[in-house]
């Protein structure tokens, strides 16, 4: 049995829906941009330039590049996120969509700064997993990509017919 959008938004709104989706897309944006924020600045310039100088100029430059690769990751992650949040979303799929948001968010900062590499590392990894299972779990998500395909093939139909 599968669920189609228009379904899976009148189930999302019977139980209770938060903002339109600009608005929710809005907020995510501006959750992660103070993770980001908040991952660069949780360590002191002290304590940042105590680790940079421990651990040397060649260590830092690869886990810097490393840092920004797991940027890319991160922003991935949460272009799957804000596209999920295109459609109706109840509250609890919210809430749980932005702690991973944050979490994947923070990570590169903290590891950019060099002194919390580990927790960073913790928060990217954690935070993408967890994204990729509500992702998964999610049963908006299917309706969303089922009604895409439909949509493509009405249009492909519609071009060779």
């Amino acid at each position: 049995m599968t669920a189609t959008l228009t379904t899976m938004t009148r189930i999302a709104s019977a139980r209770g829906t938060i903002p339109t989706p600009a608005i929710l897309r809005a907020g995510m944006l501006t959750l992660v941009i103070a993770a980001v924020i908040a991952g660069f600045l949780v360590t002191g310039t002290d304590a940042a330039r105590l680790a940079i100088s421990h651990d040397g100029a060649d260590l830092t430059g690869v886990l810097r590049f490393m840092a920004a690769i797991k940027g890319v990751i991160a922003i991935a992650g949460a272009a799957a996120v804000l596209w999920r949040l295109g459609s109706a979303i109840a509250l609890p799929w919210f809430a749980a969509y932005a702690v991973t948001c944050a979490a994947m968010a923070a990570g590169p900062g903290l590891i950019w700064n060099m002194s919390h590499v580990a927790l960073g590392a913790l928060f990217l990894h954690g935070g993408l997993f967890a994204t990729m299972i509500l992702l998964w779990r999610d049963p908006a998500v299917g309706a969303r990509l089922a009604d895409m395909v439909a949509a493509r093939r009405r249009h492909i139909a519609s071009r060779t017919g």
